[in-house]
């Protein structure tokens, strides 16, 4: 069943990748891609193929960070977005714009701001797992909830100040609610590392995830801190939520729509659960994408059609009681 799956997913990746170069602001012809001449040349070059490949690492990224964040924390309504992880970030991406009012040259804020965005995701990440302990299941949802309400609040007030003195800040729409449009390849080699660097320890640690998403007494039985390795896939996740904000903003959601259709599919378990992830998360968004950069004239944020697709999940999670079910 799992190689009948394989393919399908990597049938639909290939096809949500085509249909990604082809539909956007501008439509490119098939024939284009193959013979690219011209300003389709330049537009596939520099701004389709490596936008499309960003596309791609940031849907496997966060589908995996939401599985593991699921897993660790027994949480089924966890992600970077509800966890208040990627409003953190989205902060402090924006927080680093002050530095140009000390003269920081505009080209070094592309190595700052990742780094603090990373800080702050981070710290709204700890914030929201502090509630958590305390509150249990749903504590731990309403929590980050909040923390992404206050820091969500805090993007907007700064965006507005910002703005007049800084004119070239992306709007307030891009920091809250995500677009992918323009990625560049000096982007996407950051983006790739982070990328691999996460699916390659999922998988490596897929069992241990599994002891430490069971019981904290058997992790210690087996000479695992929990408390200790929640902490280093805590910092992982924000780390990667961090940059992908600092790149393109809040993209929502992925990370619980694909954890739990992979679980309907092939089942629970980590060893399963992050391959899988991280080969749906791709076509996702990419597809999600596709929908929001200008097929309908327009471009949408990503999270306002990834929200569409989640909200029925969630409704069904909390319906019917699993996030009160131990992983």
């Amino acid at each position: 069943m799992k190689k009948t799956w394989t393919l399908l997913l990597s049938v639909l990746l290939f096809f949500s990748i085509l249909a990604a170069l082809i539909f956007g602001e501008v439509y490119v012809p098939p024939s284009a891609l193959l013979h690219p001449h011209g300003v389709y040349s330049v537009i596939l070059e520099r701004i389709r193929i490596p936008t499309v490949l960003a596309a791609a690492a940031i849907g496997t990224s966060l589908a995996v960070c939401g599985a593991v964040m699921q897993m660790l924390l027994r949480n089924p309504l966890m992600d970077p977005y509800v966890s208040g992880t990627a409003s953190g970030g989205a902060f402090g991406a924006l927080l680093s714009y002050f530095l140009l009012a000390f003269n920081l040259p505009f080209a070094y804020l592309v190595y700052v701001s990742p780094l603090i965005a990373f800080a702050f995701a981070l710290l709204s990440t700890l914030i929201t797992i502090a509630v958590g302990r305390r509150t249990g299941v749903y504590g731990l949802v309403v929590g980050g909830v909040v923390v992404a309400f206050i820091f969500s609040s805090a993007v907007t007030i700064l965006t507005t100040l910002i703005s007049t003195r800084f004119p070239f800040v992306p709007s307030v729409t891009f920091w809250l609610q995500g677009q992918i449009v323009v990625v560049g390849w000096r982007s996407d080699l950051g983006l790739f590392a982070l990328t691999a660097i996460l699916v390659l320890l999922g998988v490596k640690q897929a069992r241990r995830i599994d002891l430490v998403a069971i019981s904290d007494e058997m992790s210690y039985a087996r000479g695992i801190n929990p408390n200790t390795y929640r902490y280093m896939w805590v910092v992982l996740v924000s780390l990667v939520s961090g940059y992908i904000v600092s790149l393109v903003g809040i993209v929502g959601f992925v990370g619980i729509i694909v954890p739990h259709i992979v679980r309907r599919i092939l089942g629970g378990s980590t060893t399963a659960l992050v391959p899988y992830s991280a080969l749906l998360g791709s076509p996702l968004l990419l597809l999600a994408n596709i929908l929001s950069s200008g097929i309908f004239g327009t471009v949408i944020p990503v999270t306002a059609i990834t929200s569409l697709v989640a909200a029925p999940i969630i409704v069904y999670v909390m319906v019917r009681g699993i996030a009160d079910k131990r992983y």
